[in-house]
């Protein structure tokens, strides 16, 4: 259940950096409906996209495991990358359309290692986010207020 959820938060950030941020900025400067593989501007943009939705999905998965949550963070990337490759063979096409040439799958590569990097490093953070957590949800509270003695 950790890994879908970091699977969609992923997704979702993704989305909204493409088509929400960086949309003005990619249609109009540099074409979106037009990307070549010689445009290295946008597909750093796409890759650093990845690296940010998939870190924040890979922290959401390692806060909600219950243990191994790093493992579970890298996962994110994993199953997001299986997700596409079955969709594509449940609707008739190939696992990878339109991935033709050396540079389309030198840049699918890359990006695959960078969400599954981030992933990882996020699963890290989560872990470390969920024990600071649970370290002071553990400790009994003081209460407030001043003492007069």
């Amino acid at each position: 259940m950790s890994v879908f959820i970091g699977v969609l938060i992923a997704f979702v950030i993704a989305l909204l950096v493409v088509f929400g941020i960086f949309a003005p900025v990619l249609s109009v400067v540099f074409g979106l409906g037009e990307l070549s593989t010689s445009d290295i501007l946008p597909m750093t943009l796409m890759v650093f996209a990845a690296a940010f939705s998939f870190y924040f999905g890979g922290m959401a998965a390692g806060y909600r495991a219950t243990n191994r949550r790093a493992l579970h963070g890298a996962i994110v990337g994993v199953a997001a990358f299986a997700i596409s490759p079955i969709l594509n063979l449940a609707t008739g096409q190939g696992p990878f359309p339109r991935i033709d040439s050396t540079g389309a799958v030198l840049l699918l590569v890359l990006i695959f290692a960078v969400s599954v990097g981030a992933g990882y490093i996020g699963g890290r953070r989560g872990a470390a986010l969920y024990e600071y957590n649970q370290k002071y949800s553990r400790k009994p509270r003081k209460a407030t207020g001043s003492k007069s003695e």
